[in-house]
């Protein structure tokens, strides 16, 4: 079996080095787990991207800008691996997300082993973003870059897929009793220029038909529809709030 433990696919999220040295410590021959930095040069200049989002750049282009041609690069390897765990961190509220583009019976069988709090079915981006192009991808968006707390639920969680294959000796875990919700994630809310996001609006609580979610003085936007925000704040993206989801029951 091989696995990719992707990291630094936007080179701001430092915690993925911090997951990578924790990994380190498994011992993990490296035929089985491969730790791949995915934008070295975002890393280096500690910044989201150089061109534009590695996350929204696939499949890539040969002869594109930076992160289409990183893209491109790093698709073989990708497509290759029987799992690719990819390890982000939020500015937003959002905690404890686990990330899929699809619902097939061994992605299933994975997240029952992590029970994460929210699972996120990430249709909005679908095969822009590196896990689309996977046979088996998962994505961790457990909370901010520094917090301690983060770091320990990723590792621990990562240690509950690799004892579960059997890649390690399991690893006496503290039990989760928790009952996933589950959201399919459908589209962008988009950020126009001047407008700031409602104190009221936090992640997983309903946004309803005729809302205000943002203002800029007295203009507001309104929304269209139920939803539920998902990955939103003011700061996470340059042209978008977040993304809107609705709940899905399994």
């Amino acid at each position: 079996m091989k696995i990719i433990l992707n990291i630094m696919t936007h080179g701001d999220e430092r915690i993925g080095l911090k997951v990578s040295k924790e990994i380190e410590k498994l011992h993990i021959s490296k035929d089985t787990l491969a730790v791949q930095i995915a934008n070295p040069r975002a890393l280096a200049a500690n910044k989201r991207f150089i061109d534009q989002d590695l996350n929204r750049s696939f499949p890539g282009k040969k002869d594109g800008n930076y992160e289409q041609r990183r893209a491109y690069n790093l698709l073989p390897a990708v497509k290759k691996a029987d799992m690719v765990i990819d390890i982000h961190s939020t500015t937003s509220n959002l905690k404890d997300a686990l990330i899929v583009t699809s619902m097939s019976k061994k992605i299933k069988e994975y997240i029952g082993v992590i029970k994460p709090k929210y699972l996120l079915l990430m249709n909005a981006v679908k095969n822009k973003d590196m896990i689309s192009h996977t046979k088996h991808g998962i994505a961790f968006e457990y909370g901010k870059d520094k917090d301690a707390s983060v770091l320990k639920k990723i590792v621990m969680d990562i240690k509950r897929i690799f004892g579960h294959l059997g890649i390690i000796e399991p690893v006496a875990l503290s039990k989760k009793n928790i009952e996933t919700q589950y959201f399919n994630v459908t589209s962008t809310v988009a950020k126009p220029k001047g407008y700031k996001l409602m104190g009221n609006i936090k992640n997983y609580k309903l946004v309803k038909n005729g809302q205000s979610y943002a203002r800029d003085r007295n203009k507001f936007l309104r929304a269209k529809e139920d939803f539920y925000p998902v990955l939103f704040g003011q700061k996470n993206y340059e042209d978008i709030f977040g993304f809107k989801a609705k709940r899905m029951s399994f």
